[in-house]
Order: C-alpha cells, then sequence, then structure tokens
C-alpha cells in the first residue's frame, strides 16, 4: 500500500513532492465538455448581435446618403412643388456706363441712346444699343441656384412645375446677372477664341454675337433665364416642343430667334427666354415680332 502511494510522487528539485501527472476523470471529461457546449449558444448570439448592429449602421448610412442625394436633384429645378422664394435685398443698377468698370468701358456705350422706353417695366428693351437704363431695381428670389426677379418668379415657378406635370424637365442654367459678371463671361469667351489663334478683335467679334456687352445683357433685368443645355441641340428636345407651345402662357417668350437675328443682332438662342408679360407674349406671337418690333410696334399705336 506504501510503496503503491509513494508511486504517486515523485521527487522535485527544491525537496517538495508532488503528485504525479493523473489522467482526468470521465467525470471531469464530461463536465468540461458540457461547459464548453453551454458557452457556444452565448458566443453565437453574441456574434449574430454583433452583425444586426452593424447591417443597421450600414442602412442608417445609405438612407441619410440617398436624402442628400434627393435634396441635391430637386435643388436643381426638378421638385414638384416650387420652392418658396427667398427675397434678397434690391439692387439698384446704374447705367451701363456707369457700371462698367475699367476694362469694361471701353465695351460699355453711354446711356445717350436718345431711346424711350415704354412705362410698362416688362417690356423693357436692352441690346446692343440701348443699354439698361439708370437706376432700374432688381429684387433677387432664388430657384435652386440661379436668382430672377421677385416679379417674374411666381409665374416662371408654376411654368417648370407644369411642364414637369407633362413629363418635361426644365431647369435654369442661368438668370440674373451684374454687369461685372457680364465682364467676366465676355472676357472668358474672347480669350477662349483667342487661343485657338484669333486675334483679340476677331475674338471679341465672335464673341458679341452670343454675348451681350456688360450694360447691354438682358440678364441684368431680372426677368430672363437661359434653360436646361445652353446648346444649339436644345431645339431638337422635347422641352423646346413644350415651350413653343406653352411659354406664352406664363408671359416668356424666346427672345433670340434664327429669323430675327438682322434685327436682334444676336444669333439663334433656343434657350434663352424672356419675361413680358402673359398678354404681350401672345400678342408677340401672334405678330411674329422679336421684342424690339414690338415696342416700336406699341409706339407706333400711340402706347407709351
Amino acid at each position: 500500500m506504501t510503496e503503491n502511494r509513494t508511486r504517486e510522487y515523485r521527487d522535485i528539485p527544491n525537496g517538495k513532492r508532488r503528485k504525479a501527472n493523473r489522467r482526468p476523470s470521465e467525470r471531469t471529461v464530461g463536465r468540461t465538455s458540457q461547459e464548453n457546449v453551454s458557452r457556444r449558444p452565448k458566443q453565437q448570439q453574441k456574434r449574430i448581435k454583433e452583425t444586426l448592429a452593424a447591417v443597421v449602421v450600414i442602412i442608417a448610412v445609405l438612407v441619410c446618403m440617398s436624402a442628400v442625394i434627393i435634396s441635391l436633384y430637386f435643388a436643381g429645378g426638378y421638385e414638384d412643388e416650387p420652392v418658396q422664394p427667398t427675397a434678397g435685398t434690391p439692387i439698384r443698377m446704374e447705367s451701363g456706363a456707369q457700371q462698367a468698370t475699367e476694362a469694361g468701358q471701353a465695351q460699355a456705350a453711354s446711356n445717350d441712346s436718345g431711346f424711350k422706353q415704354l412705362s410698362d417695366p416688362f417690356l423693357v428693351l436692352v441690346n446692343d444699343e440701348v443699354p439698361l437704363p439708370e437706376g432700374w431695381e432688381v429684387t433677387p428670389s432664388f430657384i435652386g441656384e440661379e436668382s430672377v426677379d421677385i416679379r417674374v418668379y411666381d409665374q416662371l415657378s408654376s411654368m417648370i412645375r407644369d411642364a414637369q406635370e407633362d413629363g418635361v424637365s426644365i431647369w435654369i442654367c442661368s438668370g440674373y446677372r451684374s454687369v461685372e459678371e457680364q465682364e467676366i463671361i465676355l472676357n472668358r469667351d474672347i480669350e477662349l477664341h483667342m487661343s485657338e489663334g484669333m486675334s483679340e478683335e476677331e475674338a471679341r467679334e465672335l464673341a458679341l454675337r452670343t454675348i451681350a456687352r456688360p450694360g447691354h445683357s438682358e440678364h441684368h433685368t431680372g426677368f430672363v433665364v437661359d434653360l436646361n443645355d445652353v446648346d444649339n441641340a436644345f431645339e431638337e428636345t422635347e422641352t423646346y416642343r413644350w415651350l413653343s407651345e406653352h411659354a406664352e402662357d406664363y408671359g416668356f417668350v424666346q427672345r433670340y430667334r434664327s429669323d430675327k437675328v438682322d434685327i436682334t443682332g444676336i444669333d439663334n438662342e433656343s434657350w434663352h427666354y424672356r419675361y413680358v408679360g402673359v398678354e404681350n407674349a401672345k400678342k408677340m406671337n401672334e405678330l411674329n415680332m422679336c421684342l424690339e418690333e414690338y415696342v416700336q410696334y406699341l409706339k407706333d399705336q400711340g402706347i407709351a
């Protein structure tokens, strides 16, 4: 008995004796296996919870991104309901000569044209020979990132909304411009033509066929918008066909047409629309007149 018990121990260097390693009993093995089995469902549940939490976070991020994209999309003018106008402080515009900077003074004529404007502000004439009237005021109201005068906001918003209901998309590419902005646009186009090998005189002449001189642009009035793509291919679109039929119902006319170049001095611009009022728009189209012709027609009728 003592001999067997002695075998269970062995000497170690420090003089102490410890029990020899024994094989675990079947009872111990069984208990350990049960504990491992019991831990597995808890670990699996933890992993499932972590996975679900990650999925929820991803979905939340996607929803936020979608909301941002949709808001940016509608900000471009596709909204079902027009945005409410954000009216700015009225801007008092001086004559073309008074507003032109030193760089643009050679391009802006004086206000001594002798032209007498009609009393109806919607029929104000601004072209290469007639500068913007002195003291002209614009109260900018924004549609998306572009602005127009608040006096034309409602009609323009209605036109965009009604077109969309007919499945036609209209957005504003350009609206109100200051004289300084017009100078930048003109000079940029001149530089572009010069980079293509033209002389400055040739480049300026070509640029002025499509871009008005500072102080002589209709965009200064706040009554003008360039719609969708500023490209001659716009004439081939469903949007242009819709505008040709319905724009007058909202007081807008295509300001520069191919058959009126000799009068307006501006090449055909199918995207450039001017507000003149509903009655005037319908009458101009009926008489097949551009604004220069129509203003003179009214003067001949004794309308001041």
